[in-house]
């Protein structure tokens, strides 16, 4: 595993010139399949030719992002245009004062940065940006520190189905694929989701991403069937891990009374109309 460089200045990571080059041409070059094969060979190219991190502008803000290790750093770092986009400008275009955004599993925070680029234009807004994995966390709490004007608050803990202490699994060669497994290395923290929002004394959810390696239905079912319908997020983007679930999860999302606005390659975008 890279160890966490979070002690020296932003910019101590600047890509050389070659390395800059590569990143421009792959953010700019497109998005259709050939243009994918494109991004694939420079990036492997450029990571050759750099430390284990760079530090770039992205998304409006300052990231320090991994090139080993974490397959969301490498595409955020070198393709955000196919980063999620969909999802991400769904939930910017909802933005407005007292905005309030959950990010479950979070990663390094790509989605929380993304996002917070626009909800840091508004009043009284807040991102809550949730990585139970120690590597992870440190990399997002780095980020945070290097973008004060972003609203983001990050919480070391799991959300779960129930509260207390558990083991995380994660393979090495992508650290953000992490489980709670009995074998798992690492020990982490976990909430339920009610317990999360009544500690952080949260009123209204705008927007809430979930993506949680297969356990989606284990945070979102035991809230939504026992929370405050005033607390339902007015926007949900959710992993499609159907292979991985116990039940028709959609369905009851939709019983609850959320349209699928999109489905896209791996997530789907639902709204509450109701």
């Amino acid at each position: 595993m890279i160890p966490v460089d979070n002690s020296s200045s932003f910019g101590q990571y600047e890509p050389n010139f070659i390395v800059k080059i590569i990143i421009y041409i792959t953010r700019n070059i497109g998005t259709n399949w050939f243009s994918k094969r494109l991004i694939f060979l420079f990036r492997k190219i450029a990571i050759l030719l750099s430390r284990d991190c760079i530090d770039t502008d992205l998304f409006g803000t300052k990231l320090r992002l991994y090139t080993k290790g974490n397959v969301s750093e490498k595409r955020a770092l070198f393709s955000p245009q196919i980063f999620e986009k969909d999802e991400r400008d769904f939930i910017k275009s909802r933005c407005q004062d007292n905005s309030v955004f959950i990010d479950i599993g979070s990663n390094i925070g790509l989605y929380s940065f993304s996002v917070g680029s626009v909800y840091k234009e508004f009043e009284n807004t807040k991102i809550y940006s949730i990585e139970p994995h120690p590597s992870l966390f440190q990399r997002l709490k780095y980020n945070a520190l290097q973008n004060k004007d972003i609203p983001i608050y990050p919480r070391e803990i799991a959300l779960m189905d129930k509260s207390g202490e558990f083991k995380l699994d994660t393979p090495d060669e992508n650290l953000g694929q992490g489980k709670i497994s009995d074998s798992g290395k690492h020990r982490v923290i976990a909430k339920n989701l009610i317990d999360f929002i009544k500690d952080e004394k949260i009123k209204n959810i705008s927007a809430m991403k979930i993506d949680v390696e297969g356990n989606e239905e284990s945070v979102i079912i035991p809230f939504i069937e026992n929370t405050n319908k005033k607390l339902l997020p007015l926007i949900i983007i959710i992993e499609n891990n159907k292979n991985s679930w116990k039940t028709d999860l959609i369905k009851l999302l939709k019983e609850k009374g959320y349209l699928i606005k999109k489905k896209t390659r791996m997530n789907y975008i639902l709204e509450l109309t109701v």
